[in-house]
This record gives structure tokens, sequence and C-alpha cells, in this order.
């Protein structure tokens, strides 16, 4: 048999491989394909496929049988040609929580766990009754923001909403695989599926943020599989900020928070729009890369 796929050449084997010899050859032709961590996405696959912790397989050295082999090695063709490894797996972790995920739905991405972590925090202190609390996250996507803030505030009232079908279906699916009730996804773009009567003490978004003309220089796991409308923010990256900062005052109550995560040098602007539409109390968050990536911001209702 032979091991099909980009910049992999064929090999001889017996009815069987060693897991360390495997590897070996995982790591080597991953990382001949431009992967970043070839090792370490090699074991996880590895691990993903036989079902596995990493760490016993290190332990045992186990023979993969001939049966398994094909699978693997279909798996690891298809990291070669860069579809993201979560598709392959067809899952990621997110605060705790396992977000299915597949063509049509952005990844979760690290930056986008900060803005839970802050928004749990503020809510925590803001001293609002749980059961009273009502969120809204818009480009909800897989759902990931919405859940976990669901999951943290099980008794408040968590809303999604989100332009894309297929994006919903990942997120209903999320929300029952995870075992979270309380929350409603509603398809439809940003505020309008929402009527003007609903109000909220929390509208947070991750939304897309991407110029344009940056969108080819991504990496290829990006620009060939992740779904572009979830990436577009327009020619200068801030159309959505536009819309959902002139919206948002109209769906919070009186001392209600904005939370918006940011891309590189994007912070300024998105400061004076929330400024101009009255926000105050504005607090510009730092990511681990030292970042301004998380803009904060209280209602301007008094």
């Amino acid at each position: 048999m032979v091991f099909l796929g980009t910049g992999f050449r064929s090999v001889q084997r017996d009815e069987y491989m060693k897991f360390l010899d495997l590897l070996k050859y995982a790591k080597e032709h991953l990382a001949k394909t431009g992967i970043e961590n070839p090792a370490r996405e090699g074991e996880t696959i590895l691990s993903h496929c036989l079902n596995t912790d990493r760490a016993v397989l290190y332990r045992d050295n186990p023979d993969i049988p001939e049966s398994r082999l094909t699978a693997l090695y279909e798996l690891l063709k298809r990291r070669a040609q860069r579809e993201p490894l979560q598709y392959i797996l067809g899952y990621d972790e997110f605060y705790n929580l396992k977000i299915k995920v597949g063509p049509g739905v952005l990844i979760p991405r690290p930056e986008t766990e900060l803005l839970v972590e802050e928004a749990v925090a503020i809510l925590t202190k803001s001293g609002i009754q749980t059961a009273e609390l009502r969120i809204l996250d818009l480009c909800t996507g897989s759902g990931c923001i919405a859940l976990a803030l669901a999951a943290a505030f099980p008794k408040a009232q968590v809303y999604g909403t989100d332009i894309s079908t297929v994006a919903l279906h990942y997120a209903k699916e999320n929300a029952e695989f995870n075992k979270i009730h309380n929350i409603n996804f509603i398809i439809g773009n940003l505020f309008e599926p929402l009527g003007s009567t609903l109000l909220f003490d929390l509208i947070i978004s991750n939304p897309p943020y991407i110029k344009q003309g940056d969108l080819v220089h991504l990496q290829p796991e990006i620009t060939g599989w992740e779904p572009v409308e979830a990436l577009d923010g327009g020619e200068d990256g801030l159309d959505y900020y536009r819309f959902i900062i002139a919206g948002a005052g109209h769906h919070l109550h009186e001392n209600g928070f904005l939370m918006l995560e940011l891309g590189i040098d994007q912070s300024d602007p998105v400061k004076q729009m929330a400024e101009h539409e009255g926000f105050r109390e504005i607090i510009l968050k730092k990511d681990f890369a030292g970042i301004d990536r998380i803009l904060i911001a209280k209602s301007g209702k008094v």
C-alpha cells in the first residue's frame, strides 16, 4: 500500500507500523508541506484516530494494524493539503466546551476566549441578578461565545444571531452536544431579527474584521477553507463595527455593556465610533501579544 497526498512519498511497509515510526513519518512530511508544528499535529491526529491518549501511545509504542493505517493516512493527507486541523478532528476546544466545527463555520480563536473571560468577570461584578441577565452575541458563528456565556450563567437568557444557516446549524448542534438549554439562535443580520423591544445587559461580538485587501495574505488554512463572509470586514475592516455600534445603544439596558473583539490597529477608530454614539467608560484590553484586542463600553443611557 502507498501513502498518497501532497508532499508524501510512497512507502513499503508490513502489516503494521509502530506508533513512533508512524509519528516520525507524519512529522517529516507534514513539515514539508509547511505545517508550523508538525510533531504536535501529528500526535493529535494519530491520538484522535486511534482514540487513545497520546501519553499511552508514547509509553506503549503499539503496533498500528493495517486496518487503521488507511484511515490515519487519509487524515494526514487532508492536513498536508492544509485543511484546518479542527475541521479534520470535527471540533475545537473553547472555554471548557467542545465546539463542533466544519466547512462553512469559523474556527474559534484563543483571543476570543479572552473576550469571554472579560465578559464573565464584568457580568459577575455588575450586580445584575443572573435570573434577569440577558445577553446577545452578534455574528455568533459556531455559537462558541454565546454557549460559553450561557454555560457560565445558566439562569441567563442568551441569544445569538447570524446570517449563515450553516453556522447556525453548528451552533444549535453545539448547544445540544454541550447540553446548554438557556440559549436561542436566530437567523438574521445583526439586530434585525430581534425587533425593537428586546433589551440586553450585554451585547458581545467577534465580527468579521479583516480588510478585504488582506484576505489573500492569510494562511492557506484560512483562505482555502474558512468562510470568507465570517472574515471580510469591508475595505477598511470596520464595516461591522459601524453597524453594531450604531445599533447597540438601542438594544441595551441602562448601564448595559458592549464588548467587541478587535483586529490589529482597530482600537482607535472603533473607540472613536463608540464615543460618537454616546458610549462611556470605554476600556481597551490587550491580548497576550500586547495588541488591543477587546473594547468594553457602557451604555450611554443614564
